[in-house]
Formats: structure tokens, C-alpha cells, sequence
């Protein structure tokens, strides 16, 4: 069972997706990328719930992305919605949290602003075709790119990605994608990008290129986490991947082979089972969690 709703904080409204019953022993919470929405995760939670039907699935919009409303946008500001919508939402229990491109980054976020909450909730984590900093590393380390690069990102926030026609933004699209990608799968990409506010997506932007989290994962070093990359991801490469692995020690990375950035689309069946794999391991633990946070 599917339901959305609006959940309002102190300067925003986030509309929200939910699967699954509302009273549960684990929740699985999914924040995802740059210009997309929570539809991204859509296949990849109805195969948890479909698999565990004990299991709660909670999705939401970042801010000036897909439902939700805007108000000024950084990675900073979205690891704080994170930690409001685990606060209203889900206010008891172990989450297992996954987090696509942007949304591995407000993982990140979350870990460096709100240490407790990943402390004290935290039962897994997995990480999908994200990155903790140096993206574009090569491309911006070219005298004055990342001047160029903060230049071009001042006409997005007056353009609106076009939704049709489908056929030639879907092109765009496609270099983001492995190979054989579904139309289906460009076609729902490309819907979410035409939703996203322009100003979110360029203020998100400049934030993305500021991105450097690696102190920020030693908030997870006690915690089970899968990181997941694509051999044909130009933007979150396996590099990146194996970098965050290594600074924890409870770490495994994937890589699929021919696949590329939208994993919850190319990999979605692989992406549920490591996720139904962590939660499965926090029911394990439960008894243990529960003792431990009283």
C-alpha cells in the first residue's frame, strides 16, 4: 500500500511517499538525487515491501525538487530536513537509510550536522552511485574550472528542464545511464528533472561542487553500509565508491558492470536486496538496539 501526504517544517513542505504499514520494528528511509524525486526509489520500494510486507518504506521530495516546495537550497540545509523527517516520522526504532547520488551526500550531511541521530538510529546504510567530495576531480583541477563551472551554473536557476518532447531531452539524459538503458526508465527521469525548481537546482549546484564529507563518515564506522557503483558512471565513478569504503571498516562496495548513475532504475532489483539484506541484519540486532538505547 502506497500513500503520499505533506509533511510541513519550520520553511518548507516535503511531500512524502510511504510504503508498508506505519507501525513497524525497522524503517527503511530513501533520499534521493540532483533534479529528481523520491519517485526514483518507486521500484526499489515496492520490491522491499513486496518481500517483506512487515516492512515501512519512507521516501520524501528534497526542497524545490518534485512535491515539495522551495526555500533556499544547500546540502547543508537537506541534511536538516533529513534529521526533521526522521524526527516527525519516524520517531523511534532503527532506520535503515539509502541515499542515491545527492541524496548519499545528505546521508553525509546528516552525519556531520546530526551525529546523534545517526548514533542513536542508524542500523544501516547504503550508499548509491554517491560520492563524499572531489567530484569532477580531474575536469576541476584545469586552471579556472571551477570558476567556469560555478559560471555556468547561473542560468539554470532561470531553466526549467523541458519535459517533452521526450525524445531529445531523453538524449540528454541517456550519458547518464549504462548501457541498454529502458525509455521507460529516461522517460521517468527526465518527468522528475522537469519538476525540480531551477533555483534549487542551481543553488544545489554550487553546493555540490563545495561537497567534501570524508571527516563526516566516521559517524558511520559502527554501522553496516553498502556502497554501490556503476563501471559506466561518468559522475560518481567506482573510484568514489572505493573511497568512502575505505574509511569504514563495516564496508562492502558493488560495482555492476555496464551500469551507470540511476542504480534504483538500472540495478533495482540488486539495490532492494542489499537494502532488505541490512534490514534483515538490524531485526538481528534488535534485541541488542533496543537495550542499548533504552
Amino acid at each position: 500500500m502506497r500513500r503520499r501526504y505533506d509533511l510541513t517544517l519550520a520553511d518548507v513542505t516535503l511531500r512524502v511517499t510511504e510504503w508498508g504499514p506505519p507501525d513497524t520494528d525497522v524503517t527503511v528511509v530513501l533520499t534521493h538525487g540532483w533534479t529528481l524525486s523520491n519517485r526514483i526509489w518507486e521500484d526499489v520500494a515496492a520490491l522491499l515491501v513486496a518481500a517483506d510486507p512487515s516492512l515501512r518504506v519512507v521516501a520524501y521530495d528534497h526542497r524545490g525538487h518534485g512535491g515539495s516546495t522551495y526555500a533556499g537550497a544547500s546540502i547543508e540545509a537537506l541534511g536538516d530536513d533529513l534529521a526533521a523527517v526522521v524526527r516527525a516520522l519516524v520517531p523511534t526504532g532503527p532506520i535503515v537509510f539509502g541515499g542515491h547520488s545527492l541524496g548519499g551526500m545528505t546521508l553525509m550531511a546528516l552525519a556531520e550536522r546530526h551525529p546523534e541521530l545517526v548514533a542513536g538510529r542508524a542500523a544501516g546504510i547504503a550508499l548509491v552511485a554517491t560520492s563524499a567530495g572531489d567530484l569532477l576531480g580531474a575536469v576541476r583541477r584545469l586552471p579556472g574550472m571551477t570558476t567556469l563551472l560555478n559560471l555556468a551554473l547561473r542560468p539554470m536557476s532561470r531553466m526549467r528542464t523541458p519535459g517533452r518532447p521526450l525524445l531529445l531531452v531523453r538524449q540528454g539524459a541517456r550519458g547518464a545511464f549504462g548501457a541498454r538503458p529502458r525509455r521507460y526508465d529516461m522517460n521517468r527521469a527526465v518527468r522528475q528533472s522537469a519538476q525540480a525548481n531551477p533555483r534549487a537546482v542551481a543553488s544545489l549546484g554550487r553546493s555540490l561542487l563545495a561537497h567534501d564529507r570524508y571527516p563526516a563518515l566516521s559517524a558511520f564506522a559502527n554501522t553496516d553500509v553498502v556502497v554501490m557503483a556503476g563501471t559506466r558512471d561518468v559522475l560518481t565513478p567506482p573510484a568514489h565508491a572505493r573511497r568512502i569504503a575505505a574509511r569504514l571498516p563495516r564496508s562492502k562496495v558493488v560495482v555492476y558492470e555496464r551500469a551507470g548513475h540511476f542504480l534504483p532504475y538500472e540495478r533495482r532489483d540488486s539495490v532492494a536486496a542489499h537494502l532488505l539484506d541490512l534490514a534483515a541484519n538490524a531485526r538481528i540486532a534488535l534485541p541488542a538496539w533496543t537495550e542499548a538505547t533504552g
